[in-house]
């Protein structure tokens, strides 16, 4: 066999294999063995058909045993011999081959980059001491107050701005309906509203009225159909509703199930000291990972950058789907999506060597114990039973990409021990 290697764009080897026609033919000749073994024709018992019928009336079967084999022996063996770190499966391309001759192909695969990992402990950074202020408790009471307020109908007056109207609502192009009718949809009678021109009509009105309104709809409306052109609303006023919100005492402490405004302070100042934690411990393990990056760098294999690119393209385009953005129109936005990502996606791919080569270098590993606690931490969270949590992983094979992932959380866990931290206010 002979095998020619050279570097492709970035951490990528392009095989270029030739496999001689001897080892071509002593393949042929066992893929026939094996097929006679089992072979079936008319007027022949199963594994009692000469080898020459075999020969011509089983070659498709044979060949492409024959094929699928050589290829992954000799792409095995060219990476042995140019010890090559292969990422991923290769790229099988140009494959001429023939029985009786020699066969050349060739694979094209990532590989690791190959970098000089700088020092990764005592990496400085900064974590801010966490302070709850009475600044902040009154903005969660503030909170608590919006939450528990109530709706109250209003009967002895017109629509004002800042209430609430229960309505139905229809909208219209031409004549043809925009959307399906809306019922007892909640508006609220905003001045800053994209919608303003629709407000302003609203305004004004009286329980039970029904009214028709024609605006032109913003060009920024996150529905492309509407967005600036001419529309019609049908309106009617079901309920007009005004808010009250309850004063900051026992009242409202008890309501939420607490016994007095004390109690309810004292929870609210420990889940903000919880949360202020937490935040703070994040902001450190970002200021760790991006110092790891920024210092260590190195290319990393475009395919990789690009299922990045797209997995953080797929978290926009579902996130903004969910705010009301037109899954069709964020389709249009690719080349947008990808210019956005590009950097950040090999920053991030970037992070997954150092981070390997680092528990390399550290020997961590993910144990049994910490799959078991990972699939209970799992179950906790989505409410589900262990054993289903454990079942789902294994039936989808990503039990390995669990255990990667545990693999670099005890990785940052232990980079963040080696940390210089320095305390901030």
């Amino acid at each position: 066999m002979k095998a020619k290697a050279k570097s492709v764009e970035e951490c990528s080897t392009l095989f270029e294999i030739e496999v001689p026609k001897e080892t071509i033919d002593k393949a042929f000749e066992e893929a026939y063995d094996e097929i006679a073994k089992v072979a079936t024709l008319p007027g022949f018992r199963a594994g009692k058909v000469p080898k020459d019928l075999v020969r011509k009336h089983f070659a498709n079967e044979a060949g492409k045993d024959v094929v699928e084999r050589l290829i992954a022996d000799s792409y095995q063996k060219a990476l042995e011999e140019h010890k090559i770190e292969p990422i991923g499966y290769p790229e099988i391309t140009d494959v001429v081959f023939g029985e009786g001759k020699s066969m050349t192909f060739k694979a094209k695969v990532d590989t690791r980059p190959k970098f000089k990992l700088k020092n990764y402990k005592g990496v400085q950074v900064e974590r801010k001491k966490v302070h709850v202020t009475d600044e902040d408790i009154k903005k969660a009471l503030d909170n608590l107050r919006e939450y528990s307020a109530k709706y109250v109908s209003v009967e002895d007056r017109p629509v004002q701005w800042e209430d609430y109207v229960v309505s139905d609502l229809e909208c219209f192009l031409g004549d043809t309906p925009a959307h399906k009718k809306r019922e007892n949809l909640w508006l609220f009678m905003d001045k800053d509203s994209l919608l303003s021109g629709l407000m302003e009509n609203i305004v004004g009105m009286k329980k039970g009225e029904e009214r028709d309104v024609e605006i032109e709809v913003p060009e920024k409306y996150p529905d492309k159909n509407l967005a600036g052109k001419k529309a019609r609303y049908h309106i009617k006023a079901n309920e007009i509703k005004v808010r009250s919100l309850p004063e900051i005492n026992d009242e409202l402490a008890k309501g939420l199930g607490k016994e007095s405004l004390d109690l309810l302070k004292k929870e609210i100042t420990e889940e903000l000291e919880k949360k202020k934690k937490m935040d703070s411990e994040i902001a450190m393990e970002n200021q760790l990972l991006d110092k790891l990056i920024d210092d260590n760098s190195f290319s990393v294999p475009s395919n990789m950058v690009s299922r990045q690119i797209r997995l953080m393209t797929e978290n926009a385009k579902a996130k903004l789907t969910q705010k009301g953005f037109s899954k069709e129109e964020l389709d249009k936005k690719d080349e947008e999506f990808v210019g956005r990502f590009k950097d950040d996606a090999r920053r991030q791919v970037r992070l997954l060597f150092i981070l390997d080569r680092i528990a390399t270098d550290e020997n961590i590993e993910a144990s049994g114990s910490d799959l078991e606690n990972a699939y209970k931490s799992i179950s906790l969270q989505s409410g589900k039973s262990e054993q289903e949590v454990k079942s789902y992983y294994e039936k989808e094979k990503m039990v390995d990409n669990l255990l990667e992932r545990i693999r670099e959380e005890k990785t940052i866990e232990f980079l963040l021990k080696n940390a210089e931290v320095k305390e901030k206010e």
